[in-house]
């Protein structure tokens, strides 16, 4: 195990605010403790909130303090302000920042303000972690620039896992029969938040649907929990344009995620902020072709494997879709690349980096 070894006779513990089914950061949490224990490490999950689909599997957060004792390695997953940071600043060392990224809070003025208060209130609580971390890990290099910027000394990445035994589920039958009707159906996985430009997706959508393929269709798969409004103004702008073939999946579960998955065609990304954006890894893992706006840390979790744009040209990018869709070629090729990327996030192909940060603590 190298110089991970001695660390994992060790307990190593993580903290977050929210231990939510669904979330990136949950989900990479559960799969991080189920690697530390196959590593022999005594590992736990501390959280402030837990969703019911998720009971059992983190204690209240306030029991972290009475377990860190000498020797004992906690790793803070951190992306909004929250009270667990006050806990968090009193752990003895060693202390492991794991940063996620925050959005900018100006993506949700007008939206909520609540939401922008807590941006704010975690970029202003991330600068003063500096003092209180060994290690602070990004899940991608656009993040930890971000660290380093702002005067973290030692940083490195370390990214968001993909577990491919959660994407091993059988898709639901009933979802899946009535969209295999030779339709074209674009797919986006996501919370329904401004920063995701869902209105420029309903665009690019638009222009396919009206000039080049009315047999086409878009699944908008995620929750708008506290973006009510934004919801609100999207299905408006639906209305207004006299778009039909947009469904809101809302909140499903994996077997019907994995489901909208196999049915999809193309893979659409229109967010103007991303940290690492896990629906990407997810698409390639299924060989579903990527078409993505190049902003924040998508360039560098999609590499090679899908289409990047630089100008939302909203035509361009739906006769792009169209090549994508009718090219068996290219489809096969962005497939292939795609899947060849995501096993780079596989955890036997990031433990050994998990082990080597550790063993530096």
């Amino acid at each position: 195990m190298g110089g991970g070894a001695e660390v994992l006779e060790r307990s190593v513990h993580q903290l977050v605010p929210n231990l939510a089914f669904g979330d990136a950061i949950s989900q990479q949490a559960l799969t991080l403790r189920r690697i530390l224990r196959a590593l022999g490490a005594r590992s736990e999950i501390f959280a402030e909130h837990v969703d019911a689909q998720l009971h059992g599997e983190a204690r209240p957060y306030r029991q972290l303090r009475d377990e860190a004792r000498d020797g004992t390695v906690a790793l803070y997953h951190f992306s909004i302000g929250s009270e667990v940071t006050d806990l968090y600043r009193l752990l003895p060392n060693p202390r492991i920042l794991v940063y996620h990224n925050i959005t900018p809070p100006e993506f949700f003025r007008g939206v909520n303000a609540e939401v922008a208060r807590l941006c704010a209130r975690g970029r202003e609580e991330l600068r003063a972690l500096r003092a209180h971390c060994t290690l602070a890990l990004a899940d991608s290099e656009f993040n930890r620039q971000e660290l380093a910027a702002l005067g973290f000394e030692h940083t490195a990445v370390l990214p968001i896992l993909l577990d491919p035994e959660r994407y091993r589920v059988r898709p639901v039958r009933r979802l899946e029969r009535p969209y295999r009707d030779g339709h074209v159906n674009f797919l986006h996985v996501g919370r329904l938040v401004p920063n995701k430009r869902i209105e420029d997706v309903l665009k690019v959508f638009y222009f396919y649907r009206r000039r080049i393929n009315p047999d086409s269709r878009l699944f908008l798969v995620g929750i708008d929990t506290d973006m009510e409004i934004y919801s609100v103004a999207l299905r408006q702008m639906i209305h207004d344009l006299g778009l039909s073939g947009v469904a809101f999946a809302g909140r499903v579960s994996q077997r019907e995620l994995v489901t909208y998955y196999r049915l999809a065609h193309v893979y659409l990304c229109m967010s103007e902020h991303e940290g690492f954006c896990v629906p990407l890894v997810e698409a390639m893992h299924f060989g579903v072709p990527i078409i993505a706006y190049a902003a924040g840390a998508v360039p560098e979790t999609l590499g090679d494997a899908g289409a990047l744009v630089l100008r939302k040209d909203f035509a361009e990018i739906a006769e792009l879709a169209a090549m994508v869709c009718e090219d068996p070629t290219l489809r096969e090729a962005l497939a292939a690349r795609g899947r060849a990327r995501a096993r780079e996030f596989l955890p036997e192909a990031v433990t050994p980096l998990l082990e080597r940060l550790l063993g530096s603590v």
